[in-house]
């Protein structure tokens, strides 16, 4: 599967879950900041991606990337564990296709993916 194969599909089910366009996403596009996803549309996200490329999330740790879903206990949960665990975390589109080369979650290194 080419590198160009495994963009475009992996575009093409970021465009039709979130109804941002192809066009508009580049490797440097990230998840939470820039395609604005947070919470069950990350479940449904991934669920997607699984699907399509066969990836092992195990390891995938949701609190260090994501919000939750917002009710009652939210914003304390959320207080709690950005006091233990600092800021967010971000994933780009590059490195979700790395994770797709790999077929395994992996955490994203502070210099970036191989791609």
């Amino acid at each position: 599967m080419s590198f160009t194969y495994r963009f475009n599909q992996l575009t093409a089910i970021l465009s039709n879950e979130l109804g941002v366009q192809t066009k508009d996403m580049t490797l440097n596009t990230r998840l939470r900041e820039d395609l604005k996803i947070d919470g069950d549309d990350v479940d449904a996200l991934f669920c997607k991606i699984a699907e399509q490329f066969c990836i092992d999330w195990q390891g995938f740790v949701f609190y260090h990337y994501f919000h939750e879903e917002p009710h009652l206990f939210s914003l304390l949960f959320e207080c709690y564990y950005r006091k233990s665990h600092g800021t967010l975390k971000t994933i780009t589109v590059s490195h979700l296709l790395s994770v797709i080369e790999r077929g395994v979650w992996f955490e994203p290194s502070q210099f970036g993916t191989y791609i």
